[in-house]
């Protein structure tokens, strides 16, 4: 090993300088090559100054706050495969200081509270964490090895509220919630109204949405709709008064122009055991016995009527009436929206329509009901587990 400096590389094409943000190897540690040594605020964003060596920290150069400029030395390391620096000559003369000379002072490193100094997070964890004003130790990290990652700084705290679909009820989303609360996750699941047991109707998409706003639970919110509900819960986020956290969409209504008709005029006419069944196919939600329909059946034509009004306020003749687009674009956190390629009753396609943050996840060959076809990933999404490749 060689002892040589580090200097500050270029992190961005525009990077003039840089300013630390926090030091994640203290001196005498030893690190590995790809380890973290230190993170830097850019004019971009917050990243990770990388170790390209195998090596031992001597000495930090540079202080959390200060901003230093690009190949401006930083540290000084064991390094292994480097050459040892040669050691600057002694000056043949000392300066002195003049006694009344003002005295230096070096810059002042930033308080931390207490613990945070050895938490594992990324730096985006950190700006999160920052931006939110919350401290570190309280929240769990899905990342390797128990990282935090930025989502769990979006997803500490807070419960989640699952909005079902049109001509459905909060018993459509399944064994959802157990997997959720299993992810040690809180949980709420509402009816939309005129549905299932709640005894309000709305004749229009605006009633619906005022309705929701005032029976959501108190605090920071994870908003999860499918179809109609996820144009509830997009709408939902923007609104005055509500903490939304994280929005995850699955099949999402409001993408696009077309709604099929087939099915809407089906589900207003399902009134026996054969036409609520054959209404239901076409969400391809797989086989379903005349029993399990039959048990059905008087809860869905039971308040229809309402239900048929709302159907009739987002769609007409098979096109949609409402447009969730400008709401997901303006959502004030993470989007996540899941569809299937085989969805009948909405083109996945529409989600061209997007903004580019979004993240998008299409299952292949499932039906409206991406979420029942893959409650792993669906759950997973919903806690912000984006490393599922990783986690199955």
């Amino acid at each position: 090993m060689g002892r040589v400096t580090l200097n500050l590389p270029r992190l961005g094409e525009t990077m003039e300088e840089a300013k630390v943000t926090e030091w994640m190897v203290a001196p005498g540690d030893t690190y590995a090559r790809g380890d973290v040594l230190l993170e830097v605020e850019t004019d971009k964003t917050v990243v990770e100054v990388p170790a390209l060596a195998d090596g031992t920290l001597i000495e930090q150069l540079v202080s959390p706050g200060d901003t230093v400029a690009l190949d401006a030395a930083i540290a000084k390391v064991e390094q292994a495969g480097a050459a040892a620096e040669p050691e600057p000559e002694e000056p043949s003369v000392v300066p002195t200081v003049p006694p009344n000379a003002p005295q230096t002072r070096q810059p002042a490193k930033p308080e931390l509270r207490a613990g945070e100094d050895r938490i594992a997070a990324s730096p985006a964890a950190r700006a999160a964490a920052r931006k939110q004003g919350i401290t570190l130790s309280g929240v769990t990290g899905t990342g390797r090895r128990g990282r935090i990652t930025a989502d769990d700084v979006h997803n500490s705290g807070g419960t989640v509220v699952l909005l079902h679909g049109l001509f459905d009820d909060k018993a459509g989303w399944r064994g959802l919630p157990q997997r959720l609360a299993k992810k040690g996750l809180s949980c709420v699941a509402l009816d939309l109204p005129g549905h299932g047991d709640d005894p309000q109707t709305a004749q229009s998409f605006e009633e619906g949405v005022a309705q929701l706003a005032n029976r959501l639970p108190s605090g920071p919110l994870h908003l999860v709709g499918h179809s109609l509900g996820a144009a509830f819960a997009a709408r939902l986020a923007g609104r005055t008064g509500v903490n939304a956290r994280s929005l995850t969409l699955f099949a999402p209504a409001g993408l696009g122009d077309r709604m099929s008709a087939e099915f809407l005029t089906a589900m207003g006419n399902a009134d026996t055991v054969e036409r609520l069944k054959s209404a239901l196919s076409l969400l391809d939600g797989g086989p379903m016995s005349d029993a399990a329909v039959a048990q059905q059946l008087p809860r869905h034509t039971k308040g229809l009527a309402a239900r048929i009004t709302l159907a009739n306020a987002i769609a007409e003749d098979g096109m949609q009436r409402i447009d969730a687009t400008a709401d997901i674009a303006a959502a004030p956190c993470p989007v996540t929206v899941m569809f299937g390629t085989a969805d009948r009753i909405l083109d996945w396609r529409d989600v061209a329509h997007l903004p580019a943050e979004a993240r998008i996840h299409l299952i292949p060959n499932a039906g409206h009901l991406p979420h029942l076809v893959r409650p792993d990933l669906a759950a997973a999404l919903i806690a912000s587990r984006h490393d599922h490749a990783e986690t199955a």
